[in-house]
């Protein structure tokens, strides 16, 4: 199943990844509750108040065993004297919890994100003006068909977690895990704002890995690490508001932290032919890990990344730009 992941943060103190995943209730004191009378439905209970997607994402989640501390939040709007903390530590991944104030939350949750010192990274939700990222939410609104769905990735909590530091973490646009190929996919999704290309053209080394204040390259570093640690696939989705541009995939095949992508397999595809293929990759069953050989594949490798500045203009023409 397809979903978002709130937030993965790689330790190397722990040499270990974090994941969060921030889940709103509409009454906290309930399920404190049931947590203290140690209830035998609290997990039902809280199923019974929540979405489809976030049911199939904690069932992942507490599942997940591959040395990965696991950290469910729970929280109601505006309460915040009384907050869940569920965690699962390797190598037991028992569940054990703590009722935290909003500040004791706040300060456990800052000493992890700051447990390898120092960052460059960009500040939280920076590229979005709105929580939400409204172009995702439309993609599980339609694999999962929930009008109602609307989920802000645990941004805004996670800001106020943060109180102004600069992060660690990153989140995952979309994620699946598929037992059939035993692998795992991370999905990115980059939103074209340069008026002079269009989607095909758009690619992460035209504004990454060049020493410039904008540049968003530990992104990119790591969904790559966290690609190689789960073991699947890395696509990024070239997109813009335009529904009628095609988009483009590419499946990240190489990366560098110092020099950048290296090598990758591209496609392209309809907005409409691109949901269409998430639809059936959100049940995917065949046990070939081919997931695209459905679609016209250009490969583009070393000799061409090595020389990005001269072959950018050259890249993407395969698919008759």
């Amino acid at each position: 199943m397809i979903f978002s992941i709130d937030r993965l943060q790689y330790s190397t103190t722990q040499n270990r990844f974090l994941l969060y995943e921030f889940i709103k209730v509409n009454n906290i004191d309930y399920h404190i509750n049931e947590l203290r009378n140690n209830s035998d439905n609290f997990w039902g209970n809280l199923y019974s108040g929540i979405s489809v997607v976030d049911i199939e994402k904690i069932d992942f989640i507490n599942n997940l065993e591959k040395n990965i501390s696991k950290y469910i939040i729970i929280y109601q709007q505006d309460i915040n004297n009384r907050l869940i903390k569920l965690y699962y530590e390797p190598p037991t991944y028992n569940c054990h919890y703590e009722i935290l104030s909003f500040n004791d939350l706040g300060t456990w949750f800052r000493n992890l994100n700051a447990i390898d010192g120092a960052t460059h990274s960009k500040s939280l939700g920076s590229v979005r003006e709105v929580n939400q990222d409204i172009y995702t939410n439309s993609i599980i609104k339609n694999l999962y068909n929930v009008e109602t769905y609307s989920d802000d990735g645990g941004l805004e909590i996670t800001k106020r977690l943060l109180n102004g530091n600069e992060t660690r973490g990153f989140d995952v646009d979309l994620f699946q895990y598929i037992p059939s190929t035993n692998e795992s996919i991370f999905y990115e999704f980059l939103k074209r704002e340069n008026n002079y290309i269009n989607n095909i053209q758009a690619h992460p080394m035209r504004y990454c890995w060049t020493g410039t204040t904008k540049d968003n390259k530990m992104k990119f570093m790591s969904l790559w690490r966290a690609k190689n640690y789960f073991g699947g696939k890395l696509y990024t989705i070239n997109y813009s508001d335009d529904p009628n541009e095609k988009i483009s995939i590419c499946e990240v095949l190489q990366l560098d932290n110092n020099r950048g992508i290296l090598a990758e397999n591209k496609y392209c595809m309809s907005q409409n032919v691109f949901i269409s293929w998430l639809k059936d990759m959100n049940v995917y069953t065949k046990t070939h890990n081919q997931y695209l050989s459905d679609f016209k594949c250009i490969n583009y490798g070393n000799e061409f990344f090595n020389d990005w500045k001269n072959n950018k203009r050259n890249y993407g023409i395969e698919f008759n730009l």
